[in-house]
């Protein structure tokens, strides 16, 4: 068995025998582990919207107070943009809790999506996988589909992938 230079990934040499179950399950346990680690690319932020903002809402940076302050994303409304991140847990007004800027959110529910779905922004806020008529960009990935346990990658966008945006040099 060798390993890869940067992460230390194992893997078979040509010499090795060849198992191609234990092999793939192998791999698909280290890809598995690596996912994992990704997911915690966050920022601190503080809610002064007027509202809770539920987990897994996109938000964006609506001004300063002792740190960033968030609100929701409307794709309906071009000054909602860019997304900031995801809220990655519920955070109440006039509190403070974290976004994920990239990565993995993890534990929350995707069951109304189909693994691969792509997610975009949702007119009034929120996350919908049906691609909105003025052209909204994606913002994540669904990666499993459960009411608790789901997961998304998120990719996070600039501006909205509107032509309004586009013009407005976003």
């Amino acid at each position: 068995m060798a390993e890869t230079t940067n992460f230390d990934l194992p893997y078979p040499l040509a010499s090795d025998p060849v198992n191609v179950h234990g092999d793939i399950q192998s791999l698909a346990e280290q890809v598995d582990l690596v996912l994992q680690t990704i997911a915690i690319q966050d920022a601190e932020i503080r809610n002064n919207s007027g509202a809770t903002i539920v987990k897994g809402t996109p938000v964006y940076i609506a001004g300063f107070d002792t740190k960033p302050t968030i609100e929701k994303c409307d794709n309906d409304d071009l000054n909602t943009f860019p997304v900031a991140g995801l809220a990655t847990t519920n955070i109440a007004d006039g509190t403070d809790g974290n976004i994920l800027v990239a990565g993995i959110l993890n534990d929350f529910n995707t069951a109304s999506f189909t693994v691969g779905d792509k997610i975009y922004v949702a007119s009034g806020g929120g996350l919908t996988n049906t691609r909105p008529t003025n052209g909204g960009a994606v913002v994540g990935i669904v990666l499993t589909s459960n009411s608790s346990t789901g997961k998304m990658l998120f990719t996070g966008v600039v501006g909205n992938g509107t032509w309004g945006s586009l013009k407005a040099g976003m």
